[in-house]
């Protein structure tokens, strides 16, 4: 998460998007790394398109934790993250009723816009890291077109099979 909350600010609404899929992908890549070493068959069972159970709970607080960076809804107290979170509230919202230490947004439709549109693209960051062959430094194409067809993000449900990967970040 530093490479979103102490990576360079966030000035432009564009820069928004490209730190929170950066920060998300390589996030996801080293708890995969992990994960991988301590389940010996979880690679193999990647590469059919299925993320193991255990990894994709996983995913889903890592996608919870980058949406309450997001809404400012973090309940961190670490300084960095406040930060963060109100510079998005500033680039996003109304900028004639964004004060210096007031609530920078008293509607969260701006950022609830901007959330249903650019989520599912952070969660295809997440899936595009757990394709990536650190052997060969590039991507594989077929485990990502695999898991990209088999975890879209709005077809993706908890073990529970009803609760949504939406659902459960918010």
């Amino acid at each position: 998460v530093s490479g979103l909350t102490q990576g360079g600010e966030i000035t432009k609404p564009e820069h928004i998007l490209t730190k929170f899929i950066n920060c998300a992908a390589i996030e996801t890549h080293f708890a995969w790394e992990r994960y991988k070493n301590h389940n010996a068959n979880a690679d193999s069972e990647l590469k059919t398109g299925k993320i193991p159970e255990g990894f994709k709970k996983q995913m889903y607080y890592t996608f919870g934790d980058f949406r309450d960076i997001f809404f400012g809804t973090d309940i961190s107290s670490c300084p960095y993250i406040k930060n963060t979170s109100n510079a998005i509230k500033s680039i996003l919202g109304d900028k004639t009723a964004t004060k210096e230490g007031e609530k920078h947004i008293d509607d969260n439709k701006k950022l609830q816009e901007w959330w249903t549109i650019h989520g599912p693209k952070i969660w295809e960051g997440m899936l595009c890291a757990l394709s990536y062959d650190t052997t060969k430094n590039n991507i594989n194409g077929q485990t990502r077109q695999k898991l990209r067809e088999t975890n879209d993000h709005s077809n993706m449900k908890f073990s529970d099979n009803t609760t949504t990967l939406e659902d459960f970040a918010s």
